[in-house]
């Protein structure tokens, strides 16, 4: 483990172990990005430095002492690792910055409320002071939305609210704290039957607030919706009040104004409260199956006729693309297997094949008979039933590949992620195009998946890797970065599907949405926050 206060302290993801990379996985890269043994034994810009930041804080010693009798001076933390800590999330260009020293947006102050009234308590004074206000939960964006371009405080909502305040069995909901984390939440549900039904990758260290701030989708999302499809109610503080919604199952009474919040991340309020569906935990009844097929083509095309077939719909429904597919053999050492030989020979060959997973949960017969259906529609689609272990196996490791990529940027890889939402008539048009942009660039290598399913579409999840441009690495980066969004966009993507937009995707909102949309978010943060404080800068486009 590295120095704690260092600045790869802050970047390194999750229970900052340092991730090995294993033989095969260290084959690949050889070959992808013309390494060497002795390349791998390096550490390029490891930020290992202890913190320190050039800029003091900035509130004044009045307002220090006025938040420190708010919530107690023990949370109101001014000191450079804090400061740091809570500057970015998890967005490459953030961890570029870190691993060079660097912690452009640092907030004057990190405050951890320990009620929501303390949460009113603040908000009312910085409104009156003009501070700026950044709600924070678990840090995993990958948008630049926990920035503090102005300073002013972040507000860490993981440190006290973080509490299951009521599970109604009748209603079937569960009601917590904002800053509940993933972990803790589906422990305390599973322990009564239930299940949130919600798992990002970013589950385990993600919250409730986090969640629903950015519109985030698990990987069950298929079945069980979006976080904004499970919100029944919510309660936010916003500096013209607090915003309190019911748990009334629908109305007809207007907007529903806990929508507003959905997406809103943190620029126009704080979100203390959440009430949620909630579903049975039931994983014995679990029927699940992979499958391969000759070509990317035809697994979207029978992923298609699945969900528009009316015939049930798994909850995890998982397609990766023949690059994605190629790897995911070469890293678990199927590839040149005797099996791996067999499919060769019976025409499900390397660089066009790919898997798709599909696990359906709930009543032990409904999953059954569902993943019947299924199994038959892949018979159709040409593809080959090949077991539940690779569901499984991928299931084993569904949150660890995000901590491969501290280890690769520690070998000069340039990795990121992007998303989209697409209907189907254009999905593959812009899964062409993206491999077309990605493949323009020297030693680059893209891979994408769908993991996200709908009747009239689905998303795509882009995940490139390059040999950084040392030197020049975050000038490289973004003009890369910038083209691929492009490219998505002009084949008819959208900004995002559950990553949400932050500041890094800002630029593109004007252009995508029109400006008279612009205008009504805009007038909506006016009146919420006349004074901008929430979460200013750029995030969402807005100011």
């Amino acid at each position: 483990m590295e120095n704690g206060n260092s600045y790869r302290h802050i970047l390194k993801w999750g229970d900052k172990r340092e991730e090995v990379i294993s033989h095969h996985m260290a084959e690949v890269i050889k070959e992808k990005f013309g390494l060497s043994d002795a390349d791998l034994k390096g550490k390029h810009l490891p930020g290992t430095e202890p913190v320190r930041l050039a800029k003091p804080s900035a509130l004044k010693p009045a307002q220090l002492e006025h938040l420190q009798g708010i919530c107690g001076n023990e949370n109101v933390l001014t000191d450079d690792l804090s400061r740091a800590r809570f500057s970015c999330g998890k967005f490459y260009g953030e961890l570029l910055d870190l691993r060079l020293g660097l912690v452009p947006d640092p907030p004057d102050a990190v405050v951890a409320p320990r009620t929501p009234e303390e949460v009113e308590r603040i908000i009312r004074f910085c409104n009156a002071e003009k501070i700026p206000v950044v709600p924070a939960g678990g840090l995993s964006s990958v948008t630049g939305a926990n920035r503090a371009p102005f300073g002013g405080i972040v507000l860490d909502v993981t440190k006290h609210l973080n509490r299951v305040l009521a599970i109604n069995r009748v209603n079937k909901t569960v009601t917590v704290q904002a800053g509940i984390y993933g972990p803790a939440l589906e422990e305390e549900l599973n322990r009564l039957g239930y299940s949130c039904g919600h798992f990002p990758q970013s589950f385990e260290y993600s919250t409730v607030g986090g969640w629903i701030s950015a519109r985030g989708a698990g990987q069950a999302s298929t079945g069980y919706g979006k976080i904004e499809d499970m919100v029944v109610a919510l309660k936010a503080v916003t500096p013209a009040g607090v915003i309190e919604t019911k748990d009334y199952p629908r109305t007809a009474q207007g907007w529903d104004l806990f929508r507003l919040f959905a997406g809103a991340e943190g620029t126009l309020g704080v979100i203390t409260e959440a009430t949620l569906h909630i579903f049975n935990y039931a994983p014995q009844n679990t029927a699940s199956a992979a499958f391969i097929f000759r070509s990317f083509e035809a697994a979207v095309e029978t992923m298609r006729n699945i969900m528009q077939s009316e015939s049930g719909k798994p909850h995890l429904f998982r397609i990766s693309d023949p690059d994605e597919t190629d790897i995911a053999f070469r890293t678990s050492g199927f590839d040149g297997t005797l099996a791996d030989r067999a499919l060769q020979l019976l025409g499900f060959r390397t660089g066009s094949r790919c898997l798709m997973f599909v696990a359906v949960e709930g009543e032990r017969d409904y999953a059954r008979f569902v993943l019947k259906k299924i199994k038959g529609k892949a018979r159709k689609g040409k593809g080959m039933y090949i077991g539940t272990s690779p569901v499984r196996k991928w299931l084993d490791q569904r949150y660890s590949s995000a901590y491969m990529r501290d280890p690769l940027m520690d070998l000069g890889i340039m990795t990121d992620t992007l998303e989209t939402a697409i209907t189907w008539e254009h999905l593959l048009k812009v899964w062409k195009a993206a491999h077309d942009y990605v493949a323009r660039r020297p030693k680059a290598f893209l891979m994408i998946h769908i993991s996200h399913v709908y009747e009239n579409g689905a998303n795509l999840y882009f995940t490139f890797l390059s040999p950084m441009e040392k030197g020049n690495e975050k000038q490289d980066f973004s003009a890369f970065h910038r083209g691929l969004v492009d490219t998505i966009l002009a084949n008819g993507g959208s900004i995002s599907h559950h990553h949400g937009v932050g500041r890094v995707l800002a630029p593109w909102m004007e252009e995508h949405l029109g400006r008279s949309s612009m205008e009504l978010l805009r007038a909506v943060k006016k009146h919420l926050d006349p004074y901008n404080i929430m979460n200013p800068g750029g995030t969402l486009g807005l100011i």
